[in-house]
């Protein structure tokens, strides 16, 4: 088992939150290695829901929300 995390790894994990929060709250994954990585943005990119952080943290904070919603 492979300790990376993929961008398609955090789509999936965005993808499940997505669908337990419904449309009212559909958002999506930006990646801009240039500005510090990974972030989650609605509204067709024009807002963020959170700040730029690595994969890793990306990652732990889906797992996060995943567990604060179920």
């Amino acid at each position: 088992m492979s300790n990376r995390i993929t961008s398609w790894t955090l789509q999936a994990q965005l993808d499940k939150l997505n669908n337990k929060l419904g449309d009212s709250a559909q958002m999506e994954l930006d990646h801009a290695a240039c500005y510090g990585g990974y972030c989650l943005t609605w509204g067709q990119g024009s807002h963020h829901a959170t700040p730029r952080m690595s994969g890793k943290e990306l990652n732990q904070y889906l797992n996060g929300a995943l567990d604060f919603v179920s």
